[in-house]
């Protein structure tokens, strides 16, 4: 945390410097201010690493999904975690759970049924019966698995809107350190894991409201739970007195050792 700050004072440091030359007081205000909060949201990855991995039952943060309000350097931040084994691996997603999930993000009808095929299409060369497909005249969408899950927005059908609201619910960060997690899963998680074969989500999920409440029951990991190789996304909203924000995104893995308690897989 003191090199986070002793960072922000630097920068206010030479900012003002460069004011001083160049007469640019207003903008360099501003940037200032821009830097002092990204320092803010920066610390505040640092803070929830430091939360979740707490000894102290009573201490530590849980991965349910909550907001965690905290004060820092005069500034708001709003710190979520969330357990990457609580959401759909979308590598490992069938037929019956990709349409699961598309269709609890809102999509229906052709368009639902074109965004599976694409989906499979994206990452194989074949069909379910191990033909190859027509759309991509045997040739692959791309090489390899998908590594961020902001590529979906290349299906043909796929739009942002859809994207924003199934993006909270996959993951391509799952890892092979246990199983998927249904206490620590959204409603839309639950209905594409438990996707029956014949069927898509279950009745009323397509209904449910993009920006309705998630009711989880508050969650707290065990006492003797292993964090290491666990993946957690850590999101992180820093505002200041005037209104400015600022955000950082950071899918981190914690490795339970002291000296470098975890590596960042992915930001944003």
């Amino acid at each position: 945390m003191a090199a986070v700050t002793s960072v922000a004072a630097f920068a206010y440091i030479a900012f003002q410097v460069l004011a001083a030359n160049e007469g640019g007081i207003g903008i360099v205000s501003a940037r200032v201010n821009q830097a002092k909060l990204a320092a803010a949201a920066d610390g505040g990855i640092e803070l929830a690493v430091h939360a979740v991995a707490n000894p102290d039952r009573g201490a530590r943060w849980s991965l349910d999904g909550r907001p965690h309000e905290v004060d820092f350097a005069d500034d708001e931040l709003t710190i979520v975690l969330e357990d990457e084994r609580g959401k759909a691996p979308l590598a490992g997603l069938n037929d019956a759970q990709s349409r699961a999930l598309f269709a609890g993000g809102g999509a229906t009808g052709d368009r639902l049924g074109a965004l599976v095929t694409e989906f499979r299409d994206w990452q194989t060369q074949e069909d379910a019966n191990g033909v190859p497909s027509p759309e991509t005249s045997g040739t692959p969408v791309r090489h390899g698995p998908i590594r961020t899950v902001g590529e979906l927005i290349g299906l043909k059908d796929m739009d942002p809107a859809l994207l924003a609201r199934i993006a909270p619910a996959v993951t391509v960060f799952f890892e092979e350190n246990g199983p998927f997690l249904p206490e620590h899963a959204s409603p839309l998680a639950l209905a594409t894991m438990n996707a029956d074969i014949e069927e898509g989500p279950p009745p009323d999920q397509g209904q449910r409201g993009a920006d309705q409440p998630i009711e989880r029951p508050v969650e707290e990991l065990a006492p003797d739970d292993n964090l290491q190789g666990r993946t957690v996304t850590v999101r992180v909203t820093a505002r200041d007195r005037g209104g400015a924000q600022t955000h950082r995104m950071a899918i981190i893995e914690l490795t339970g050792d002291s000296n470098r308690p975890y590596w960042v897989r992915y930001t944003e």
